[in-house]
């Protein structure tokens, strides 16, 4: 694919620092947009294109981005599931609109939307979740995981009105290499610096970004057109998770597994503290409800049409850790610089 140009919209974040280098791997030329306030440093040294840009802006400067590239990447978004409602609808549903229109203007000839598996129903270890699934009830009201699952819908409505190309990849919770900011390194960051040793009683899918962009280039070919795919890796428990996380981390491993009554107590708790002394809570009553919840899903689909493959927990952790180390997060004490 020597000389064909791809644009990479979140190019800079865990997921699209891994994207980029695997384009790159397959003879790929890559434009990344990147935000003015952008301050990661996941993309140094590499040999891309980037233009700075906001999503919000849309219109011809979104259009004229993309000219001369033939397919498209839509990997940002705001994840922040605490963060401003508004902001998060206006960056993921409307963001992914702009692009979409955009992409039209531009003649892409495919575009790969970066969903979310949270779009879909979760199930238990035996009977793992799906692209069939429903929107999960648990998650209503979740800007974040509903701006994904509607932004989700919005690119199958484009498939359908405007026969446009596009492909829906849904990750679960990503690790791995790159994560500069960090994003979901913030987790392993948290235990390992604060050497918490209980855990919440519920669980998730993990998976290894590289393994997740892996899929993503595999999708540009194999992906059917208006067809999702969950992207995902090992179901684990959280005890198992961060027993893992310990033992790479060469620290004791968790004592203890909060029982679901006090994790909801312990957040309903800290809910109302929040109310009364006008500050964020360590933890809140939302927060507590997703940390008992098991949500587990299957890659089955993606694995049989994307070929996708699954590094070991083990590994996909030693890079989340290195990664930290490498950015400047931990310290050799695992303390936080």
């Amino acid at each position: 694919m020597s000389g064909t140009k791809v644009f990479v919209t979140g190019a800079d974040g865990l997921l699209g620092s891994h994207l980029v280098r695997e384009l790159l791997k397959k003879g790929f030329s890559v434009k990344a947009l990147i935000h003015p306030k952008s301050t990661s440093r996941s993309l140094e040294g590499l040999d891309i294109e980037t233009v700075k840009g906001d999503l919000l802006n849309g219109g011809s400067s979104l259009a004229g981005a993309l000219y001369g590239c033939r397919y498209l990447f839509h990997c940002a978004a705001m994840t922040d599931i605490w963060g401003d409602p508004d902001l998060i609808w206006k960056i993921n549903f409307d963001g992914t609109r702009k692009i979409l229109d955009a992409s039209l203007k531009a003649k892409i000839e495919r575009v790969v939307y970066v969903g979310s598996a949270s779009s879909y129903q979760f199930g238990t270890y035996e009977n793992p979740g799906d692209e069939q699934a429903p929107f999960p009830n648990a998650y209503r009201g979740v800007a974040y995981m509903e701006s994904k699952y509607k932004a989700s819908g919005l690119v199958r409505s484009y498939v359908r009105k405007y026969d446009l190309d596009a492909v829906i990849v849904a990750p679960t919770f990503m690790f791995g290499a790159y994560d500069s900011r960090p994003s979901s390194g913030e987790l392993i960051r948290q235990y390992i610096s604060r050497d918490i040793r209980i855990v919440p009683p519920g669980g998730r899918n993990f998976v290894n970004a590289r393994d997740a962009a892996k899929a993503m280039v595999s999708s540009l070919f194999n992906g059917r057109t208006g067809q999702s795919y969950i992207l995902g890796g090992l179901n684990m428990s959280y005890f198992d998770f961060f027993s893992t996380v310990f033992r790479i981390a060469e620290k004791k491993p968790p004592r203890l597994v909060i029982p679901k009554v006090l994790m909801r107590f312990g957040g309903l708790f800290g809910s109302l503290s929040g109310k009364i002394s006008k500050r964020k809570p360590v933890l809140e009553e939302r927060l507590a409800k997703f940390s008992c919840i098991r949500a587990y899903y299957s890659s089955a689909k993606a694995n049989q049409e994307l070929n996708m493959q699954e590094t070991n927990i083990e590994t996909t952790i030693s890079e989340s850790i290195q990664s930290l180390q490498d950015y400047g997060f931990l310290n050799g004490n695992g303390r936080e610089l």
